[in-house]
């Protein structure tokens, strides 16, 4: 049968990561966390997953951690300006390369998921996949996307989850990240691919979010306010007020592809 190895960035979210490994465990062989000592702008951090390893045990047979200490740009010597905390958001993704390395006998029909950690893959389109009803070469798993919570739903599809065989990701023998930026023709798009479940998380959890990430460019007042991230949130606003993030309030009953088992393990996005 089809090993299926989920390979992803991690930051902070371990509620978030308490309920991909919940949901993906029975369908997934392994799992491949990277995790840094220091944010995207640079910044030292602790190591949320290595700190709370207690709370993932019975996972910790399929886990296998990755972490990295040397990003290339560090703060305070990081330019913002040239984009210098992108460069760190790469290196840290492709540092998946260094778990697939760990794995023994992987064959070309095996897949790769290459995800953030709020991007979760639908374990029945995995199982699928693991039964080969849905035959896998360079694929995106094409996701719903909320924002804040299960109620705000944005109307445009995630589409940068990809799903690779070990044999294609040979056969391009390119890094983790550009395999994420390779656009995927329409016929190679795996519909109901999971979740994208971003800024789940309070106030103080978005503020932190915006301050490390990539998007610089939101760090601003404006945007990091507590207030202000509150109001947007609850007015189910974009915290950016971007034109082309189109969000809609949805009630859960009137929702057919929601979460797996959120009720469980989503509890305060409800």
């Amino acid at each position: 049968m089809i090993k299926i190895i989920d390979c992803f960035t991690f930051y902070n979210e371990l509620e978030l990561l308490k309920y991909r490994l919940n949901i993906l465990n029975e369908v997934v062989d392994y799992f491949v966390l990277v995790e840094s000592t220091h944010t995207h702008v640079g910044k030292e951090k602790p190591l949320f997953y290595q700190n709370n390893k207690n709370l993932f045990e019975k996972f910790n047979n399929k886990i296998i951690h990755i972490i990295i200490d040397d990003f290339p740009h560090k703060f305070p010597n990081i330019n913002i300006a040239n984009n210098e905390q992108w460069i760190n958001e790469k290196f840290q993704r492709d540092a998946i390369l260094k778990g697939i390395q760990f794995i023994n006998g992987i064959s070309n029909t095996d897949v790769i998921v290459i995800a953030d950690i709020d991007e979760i893959p639908d374990p029945n389109t995995l199982a699928n996949i693991k039964t080969k009803d849905i035959m896998i070469d360079h694929n995106v798993l094409v996701m719903d996307m909320y924002y804040y919570n299960l109620y705000n739903k944005c109307t445009n599809k995630w589409k940068y989850s990809k799903i690779i065989s070990y044999k294609k990701y040979n056969e391009l023998d390119i890094s983790c990240d550009d395999i994420r930026s390779l656009k995927v023709m329409k016929n190679f798009r795996i519909h109901n691919g999971g979740w994208h479940l971003s800024y789940f998380g309070d106030e103080k959890f978005i503020q932190n979010k915006i301050q490390n990430f990539g998007h610089q460019e939101f760090n601003k007042l404006e945007y990091t306010d507590l207030n202000n991230i509150a109001k947007r949130v609850n007015n189910y606003k974009d915290l950016y007020d971007r034109k082309h993030h189109n969000l809609k309030q949805i009630k859960l009953e009137d929702n057919n592809y929601l979460p797996i088992n959120y009720d469980i393990f989503l509890k305060n996005y409800f």
